[in-house]
């Protein structure tokens, strides 16, 4: 079924235009008019409901004044629609210059941690139990053999992790789960609007999405301290778990890419070497350290 008719069917829409936008690495994005207004959809696989519970958090957080480009119900009420093999969300077109967030963007750096921090204090969330959320990487478990040293990398940093959760505890909140600089957008009003919720986790340490960003940024010398600017109470959490966060940070792209490489998962890559890439990257940042 066309994006159009998807929208007519299920959204009552009269579709004026349609075009492709270069999507995420887990889903195809196109920008819409209808009915004179620019709008996103998005679809991704029909796999779990954890589309569902990201669109449901931006909506929570658009509803408390952060900018998320938060999803339009359909007729029925639902924020995602089936349509043959995929779901389908209509999104709130946010317009926004993408951060950079370079080595030397410390002003961007910082606005990433401000912004991450005000997410976690709109949406903080009761923990679950540590394994079932580590599932973002177990999950993953049969493509941990593509290279010999994947498993052994991942199984440490999934250690670390346990360890470091039977010793403190942590901090849960809905996560926007991959905040690379793009997903930040400055609006034209100057205000930070994060956009891209289709890999949000909910809920899960807020470690993991401050590791993300330091992750993207390639340091933690501004982001963090704009973090714990706004929430001071974390700061011996992330003195104490930061590097072990940032490890399972890198595991999960050892994990995510190993699958790519096996199953030749090619959607959102630039590049025809870019799921290789990946897996070098994350073996630089878990092995090579």
């Amino acid at each position: 079924m066309g994006i159009g008719r998807v929208l007519v069917d299920r959204w009552g829409l009269r579709v004026e235009r349609v075009e492709v936008l270069e999507g995420g690495m887990n889903s195809r994005v196109w920008l819409v008019v209808a009915d004179g207004v620019q709008l996103v959809v998005k679809s991704v696989d029909q796999a779990g409901d954890g589309f569902e519970r990201g669109l449901e958090l931006a909506a929570r957080l658009d509803s408390a004044g952060l900018t998320t480009g938060a999803p339009i119900p359909s007729l029925r009420g639902r924020l995602v629609e089936p349509a043959d093999d995929r779901l389908i969300a209509l999104l709130q077109y946010v317009e926004g210059i993408p951060l950079v967030g370079g080595p030397d963007d410390q002003d961007e750096h910082r606005l990433i941690g401000t912004t991450l921090a005000r997410v976690h204090e709109i949406a903080p969330a009761r923990p679950v139990d540590l394994e079932k959320w580590l599932k973002i990487v177990t999950d993953l478990d049969e493509y941990l053999d593509y290279e010999p040293w994947i498993r052994p990398a991942v199984g440490d940093a999934l250690a670390g992790v346990r360890e470091l959760a039977s010793q403190r505890e942590l901090s849960w909140a809905g996560l926007h789960g991959d905040p690379a600089p793009e997903a930040f957008l400055r609006q034209p009003d100057g205000e930070i609007a994060l956009i891209d919720w289709g890999g949000a986790i909910v809920p899960g340490p807020t470690l993991y999405d401050v590791a993300s960003a330091v992750m993207y940024v390639g340091n933690p010398n501004h982001v963090v301290p704009a973090y714990l600017a706004e929430r001071p109470q974390a700061a011996d959490e992330f003195d104490a778990g930061l590097t072990t966060f940032l490890n399972l940070r890198y595991a999960v792209q050892a994990a995510y890419f190993a699958w790519r490489c096996t199953t030749d998962v090619q959607t959102g890559l630039t590049t025809a070497d870019g799921n290789t890439k990946g897996l070098s990257d994350a073996r630089q940042s878990l092995v090579g350290r």
